[in-house]
């Protein structure tokens, strides 16, 4: 018998919806200014500007709003900056009742371009900002393609954050277990499948005992392990028989897939209770030793998880998983949006260009990107941004160690931690990486990523009203059906029967739109 964790269904917390109070008297229609029709005005530098600022926070604690940090930032630009910030666990219910009250700050984040985000700019909650683009060199670095996710009818509403486009999660294996079964890295889904079975099969830890998995599922069917974007779920690349392009959820080359994880499945490679599982718990378990085949990003990546792994197993190796070679010749993933999260103005600043002014310039500054091996107590603006050698961080055993969030010490957590970076590769996530086995990972990382492009997908660059109405319900639908076909319940034969229903649901809507928004725009998708 197998030891079975015990996992519990993931909670999903869906943002609520709101009408947006407020006395603007609309949207600009003259779109002759930054605000209103107004031209951006000269900063007068020796103005105090108050500026409020709400955002969400996976931070814990969350930084305090009274702190030395904010005093440095005030005292750097000559503001009296005022920030809230609230859990993500609770800012979708706490955003939607701030906007509706219409007692909104001067500056609002949230962490994409929802549903909430389109309906606020169509109600003229946000201050349009295309004047100010070409202002400031950071936001001129931000490529078409995310300037295109923040439009609404036409205007950007909002100031994207940087997030690399390729150094999102990626497969990886364990090269330890590999070599113990004289196994390689897998190029296609029967290897993979018969590399996942020997982990479940073959003791590769070498206990003695029958309690490894050859990969792990979260409810929903995370991750989806499709190792490449033909295959991905989320990326709209295939077309079908109209010539419209459609979700790879969907998709016939997503059978495979599937087919593969019911086999793993069937095979006792992946744990009976997967479908209930929290994604959080897997994760848990990969770096506990429990299983094989995982992903993981080279970005923004603690070492815990590593040191984690470590003490369990001093002799764990990792490497990356390539993307699988496709039927129509294509090799690379589905890249990410190019951002995460947003800066969004309240539309009452186009009557007060010279605060909008104050803090976009606050903004550059904290955005601009300073190489890695730069990031030093010698450089007086990385310095300063992390609260000053001794204070906000220590250097130890040539790492740098930061204070905790809660002491509120370093003032780039108030305002943009992320540097937005030339190209991802200018990132070097090998040598920020502090811990050997996750240094090790990252570099083989950034070399593989180097030989492969990414798909930039069109789904990310419109805005459509039917698809952010409907595809939660209709994702949930077709994920729903697919953990059948994985568990046994159904058949992969039951495909066809599955996509009808998404038809008839209101996929066909979601996809005519779509289609029609992307021939609007001139968008399609793109290997980069």
């Amino acid at each position: 018998m197998k030891t079975k964790t015990a996992l519990i269904a993931i909670v999903a917390v869906a943002a609520l919806g709101g009408t947006v109070a407020c006395s603007t008297g609309g949207k600009d229609e003259s779109g002759s200014g930054p605000a209103g029709g107004a031209q951006a005005q000269p900063d007068d530098k020796s103005k105090t500007y108050a500026i409020t600022y709400l955002d969400g926070t996976y931070a814990s604690p969350v930084p305090p709003s009274d702190s030395p940090g904010i005093q440095m930032i005030n005292d750097k630009f000559n503001v009296d900056f005022k920030t809230e910030f609230v859990p993500y666990s609770e800012y979708g219910q706490k955003l939607p009742v701030k906007m509706a009250s219409g007692d909104i700050p001067d500056v609002i984040g949230m962490e994409t371009a929802d549903s909430n985000y389109y309906k606020w700019a169509k109600q003229g909650a946000f201050l349009p900002l295309d004047s100010y683009i070409d202002r400031y060199p950071t936001l001129k670095m931000v490529p078409q393609f995310v300037w295109d996710a923040m439009k609404v009818d036409g205007k950007v509403y909002g100031i994207p954050r940087y997030f690399p486009m390729k150094y999102g999660k990626q497969p990886m294996i364990r090269k330890d277990w590999l070599d113990k079964l004289g196994l390689k890295v897998p190029t296609n889904f029967e290897e993979l499948k018969q590399v996942a079975i020997a982990f479940a099969k073959n003791d590769p830890d070498g206990n003695g005992k029958d309690d490894t998995y050859g990969i792990m599922l979260a409810k929903g069917i995370q991750y989806d392990f499709d190792f490449g974007v033909y295959w991905n779920p989320a990326a709209w690349y295939h077309t079908n028989r109209d010539g419209q392009t459609i979700p790879g959820l969907i998709a016939d080359a997503s059978k495979e897939r599937i087919q593969m994880l019911a086999d793993l499945y069937k095979a006792g490679a992946i744990p009976k209770d997967w479908a209930v599982a929290k994604i959080s718990d897997v994760k848990k378990a990969f770096y506990a030793g429990k299983f094989g085949i995982f992903y993981e990003q080279p970005y923004d990546k603690w070492p815990t998880d590593f040191r984690t792994l470590q003490s369990i197993d001093p002799k764990a190796e990792l490497v990356p998983i390539p993307p699988f070679k496709a039927p129509d010749g294509t090799q690379g993933f589905n890249g990410l949006t190019g951002y995460y999260q947003i800066f969004t103005l309240n539309a009452k600043l186009k009557d007060d260009p010279g605060k909008v002014t104050r803090f976009l310039e606050m903004n550059d500054y904290f955005r601009k990107f300073i190489p890695v091996d730069q990031r030093t107590a010698q450089n007086p603006d990385y310095d300063w941004q992390n609260g000053k050698e001794g204070v906000g961080y220590k250097i130890v055993n040539g790492n740098q160690e930061n204070t905790d969030f809660g002491q509120g010490l370093q003032p780039r957590f108030y305002l943009e931690s992320r540097y937005w970076a030339p190209n991802d590769e200018a990132n070097e996530v090998s040598k920020v990486a502090v811990d050997p086995l996750q240094k090790s990972l990252f570099s083989a990382m950034e070399t593989m990523l180097k030989n492969y492009k990414v798909y930039i997908n069109p789904i990310n660059r419109i805005k459509s009203e039917k698809f952010m109405e409907k595809w939660g319900e209709l994702e949930q639908l077709v994920r729903d059906e697919q953990t059948k076909m994985i568990v046994g319940q159904s058949s992969v034969a039951d495909w066809d029967g599955m996509v009808r229903t998404f038809l008839a649901k209101g996929g066909k809507e979601v996809i005519d739109e779509v289609n029609k928004a992307f021939k609007d725009a001139g968008i399609k998708g793109e290997w980069q």
